[in-house]
């Protein structure tokens, strides 16, 4: 009896098992189609955290060690001047002149490049074209009192050298007074008188030996000789 009550029970327990599992597959067919049809989910939150800017942070330690870098560089080129004593003493020379307006250096007058003249045979005057030239020697003078200048008076081998000496010292002492009319002081010109002692060509060579010469000199020359 027992028996085929449990024969039963298991006969009638399959159509129940079945069931279940034909219950399960189907719902598994219905997951993966539903998982198939759903579109993926788009992630809409936005990360608004700030974004770590590491090449500049890179470009800014560079830009913070050129300076360093350049500070380095003027302290050794301080070293090399520090040891030049030349260039310590161009120093010392520069800051000792007085400072003088770009606008001053403009204005003031240039020495004139000519500084010989000739003279006619016998003669102890310039021409005018000379005279002309002799004062822009004076307004230089006048402009520069530091400077001082050498006549030097010439004359050819005619005649006796007694004459002649006089004849050049005669040259020297008329363009000194042009010098003092146009306002040169005194104490900046000085007149030498050579005859014939000196020529600048052949003694032959007359024309070219009747001359006068100026020569400029400085004060801190005149200390030097």
């Amino acid at each position: 009896m027992s028996q085929e009550f449990h024969i039963n029970r298991v006969q009638s327990a399959r159509p129940q098992w079945r069931s279940a599992l034909g219950v399960l597959l189907v719902s598994g067919l219905v997951g993966c189609s539903a998982t198939a049809e759903m579109p993926p989910k788009i992630n809409t939150n936005i990360d608004q955290s700030p974004i770590a800017a590491s090449s500049g942070t890179a470009n800014s330690d560079e830009q913070q060690q050129e300076p360093v870098n350049h500070l380095s560089e003027e302290a050794d080129m301080t070293v090399l001047v520090l040891d030049n004593p030349e260039l310590l003493a161009k120093a010392a020379y520069l800051d000792a002149q007085p400072l003088v307006a770009i606008e001053e250096l403009a204005e003031a007058p240039r020495r004139p490049h000519r500084l010989r003249f000739h003279y006619g045979f016998d003669k102890q005057q310039l021409n005018a074209d000379d005279q002309s030239i002799l004062r822009q020697h004076a307004v230089y003078l006048r402009a520069h009192p530091e400077m001082t200048v050498q006549i030097h008076g010439h004359t050819d081998n005619f005649g006796a050298e007694e004459y002649n000496t006089f004849l050049s010292r005669l040259r020297a002492s008329a363009a000194a007074r042009i010098l003092k009319e146009e306002g040169v002081r005194e104490s900046q010109i000085q007149v030498t008188g050579w005859g014939s002692s000196r020529p600048l060509a052949l003694p032959e060579d007359h024309a070219a030996n009747r001359r006068l010469e100026l020569e400029y000199r400085s004060e801190q020359m005149a200390k030097a000789q």
